[in-house]
């Protein structure tokens, strides 16, 4: 008979919910950190022009909840992949925060403040929770295949997705009216990128 110390010790394919959230939770700040840390990289000049057509490209873009949604919901699902997901993920979180760091450098404002504003306004905490989620997901799964338990982590799997899917479509929703919010503020904010 085993023990109880054996039984508890060994890893029985999937997590806690309470283990996950904080899995979910170190890894958002994670994420944050990683944007952050890009958005203060210095930038060549190359690179700067290049991200400031970037930026333009998307200021000009006329954009609906489900264009949001989906181009945010693609990279999610990319990160899913077992092994190379969360280094896609990650990549693509980096080119975001050298994009920040191109619209910090343009207007003056410290990278840090662009950033805050996104939590503020909840969109991208929302966002990045979603993508720690999914970060984590990958994870998990990746080890229960290594374990030879992925049959058990599939439930997870596909809870773990359309969480992720719900609060990227909030995520969306939110950006979408702020951005109809304060383009009647502000008409002309598609010529932004040329002023700057």
């Amino acid at each position: 008979m085993r023990s109880l110390k054996n039984d508890n010790s060994t890893w029985r394919g999937t997590l806690s919910v309470k283990n996950r959230l904080i899995f979910i939770i170190i890894i958002t700040v994670s994420l944050y950190s990683l944007l952050y840390i890009a958005s203060i990289t210095p930038l060549s000049a190359d690179e700067m022009t290049s991200l400031m057509e970037e930026a333009e490209r998307i200021l000009r873009g006329k954009y609906t909840i489900m264009d949001i949604f989906l181009n945010n919901f693609i990279i999610s699902l990319i990160m899913f992949i077992p092994l190379v997901g969360p280094f896609i993920g990650g990549y693509a979180i980096y080119v975001t925060g050298r994009l920040i760091g191109a619209l910090s450098v343009s207007t003056g404002i410290p990278s840090i403040l662009l950033i805050s504003t996104t939590i503020i306004t909840l969109y991208g905490l929302i966002e990045f929770l979603a993508y720690g989620a999914a970060f984590t997901e990958s994870i998990v799964f990746t080890y229960s295949i290594f374990k030879k338990k992925s049959r058990l982590e599939s439930k997870w799997l596909i809870i773990s997705i359309a969480a992720v899917a719900i609060l990227l479509f909030i995520a969306a929703t939110i950006e979408y009216m702020l951005i109809q919010f304060f383009g009647q503020i502000y008409p002309n904010l598609e010529q932004l990128p040329a002023k700057i």
